[in-house]
């Protein structure tokens, strides 16, 4: 773990103007401690290769005024302390491990919860703030069954799929990460108070931004390469055309990791995102979790459970007639009982009696409004 007089001279460095991840990261490299690159000069700096002038004279500037920096890192540090906040750098081993690998690594995050070694086996899962019920039905499915192998999995607090996500590993007290577009000690959206509360208990809450910063429009972008970042595989449920989720599939993709999205209706705004992305070949199309498994097979084998074994395809069970015609008029999309019964052409009492036969056998669930879909 990064000493205290170390994490002050992160804190120094990512306090000066122009200066970057990457350009901090050269200059902790060249430096072999703190107390060199305090006493360092003009020509110390421009050797290093993106350090001209300007930057240069910036630095120099900091260094100058390194006592306000310390008082204001001093100050941070003693808050998050009461917050129960950690600070971890990227020279420290506990530094998730696969984060590290990506361009404009954050040299420094804040974190609340607990991190585990098994980070490097997280698989993200993104979507719409507005999920449709085939969106919500896949998230808590895919999480259910991927969390349930060990997999960490890692979102971003957001509202509709992110929350979803979370909550499911929560349920049944699975390792998870929210990555935040704001302070680790900011919680937004403020309805998911009880979800951070949640996540500390059973993962960790992570940010690259100082205690107090706020949930800006401009963060969230830089948050999603963390959310990608981490992982490797990045899976989107649902997203618009423009939305964040397809950002995060495209940052993991120029990150070289694997990208994962569910086909849609052609017809929903919620599935533009992911179906763009399959039909440009930069996400695999998936049905099940054994499309994701079988792609990273070779990097997900230490953490998976031993008895992991595929799922029976739903269609080879043994089905009465009744249930069969049932069944065959379900989709993910939730079908209303007056439909089941008119392309079925039974009652309705005998539509619901088998319907819930189908609930029993866990392949068919009710949503509200006497809609049904396929489990």
């Amino acid at each position: 773990m990064a000493s205290f007089e170390f994490l002050k001279y992160i804190y120094l460095l990512t306090q000066v103007n122009k200066l970057g991840n990457v350009k901090i990261r050269k200059l902790m490299n060249h430096f072999s401690s703190p107390e060199n690159f305090y006493n360092c000069k003009i020509n110390d700096l421009k050797r290093i290769n993106g350090i001209d002038e300007s930057i240069s004279l910036e630095i120099l500037s900091g260094i100058k005024n390194k006592e306000k920096y310390f008082r204001e890192f001093d100050e941070i540090f003693s808050r998050a302390e009461r917050s129960e906040i950690k600070l971890v750098c990227i020279s420290d081993k506990d530094y998730p491990e696969n984060l590290k690998r990506i361009f404009d690594t954050p040299v420094l995050l804040y974190y609340k919860g607990k991190l585990s070694e098994t980070d490097k086996y997280s698989l993200s899962i993104v979507g719409t703030r507005n999920p449709t019920e085939y969106g919500k039905y896949n998230c808590e499915k895919f999480t259910d069954e991927l969390s349930g192998l060990n997999i960490p999995i890692v979102s971003g607090f957001a509202r509709g799929i992110d929350t979803i996500v979370h909550k499911t590993c929560i349920k049944y007290k699975r390792l998870n990460y929210a990555v935040f577009g704001c302070g680790a000690d900011v919680i937004y959206p403020y309805e998911n108070k009880r979800l951070y509360s949640e996540v500390i208990e059973c993962g960790a809450v992570i940010s690259e931004y100082p205690l107090g910063a706020k949930p800006d429009k401009v963060n969230f972008p830089r948050r999603n390469r963390i959310i990608s970042g981490i992982s490797v595989g990045t899976i989107v449920v649902e997203s618009g055309i423009k939305g964040g989720a397809l950002l995060t599939a495209e940052i993991a993709v120029d990150q070289d990791r694997e990208v994962f999205a569910f086909p849609g209706n052609i017809s929903s705004k919620q599935s533009e995102g992911t179906n763009e992305l399959i039909k440009r070949g930069q996400a695999k199309l998936i049905t099940n979790i054994d499309d994701i498994l079988n792609e990273l097979e070779v990097k997900l084998k230490p953490i998976l459970k031993k008895d992991y074994t595929a799922k029976t395809d739903v269609l080879t069970l043994n089905l009465s007639e009744s249930e069969n015609k049932i069944y065959s008029v379900l989709d993910y999309d939730p079908v209303h009982i007056d439909t089941i019964n008119e392309l079925t052409d039974l009652t309705i009492s005998d539509c619901l009696v088998n319907l819930l036969t189908l609930e029993f056998k866990s392949l068919v669930r009710q949503v509200p409004g006497k809609y049904f879909m396929r489990y």
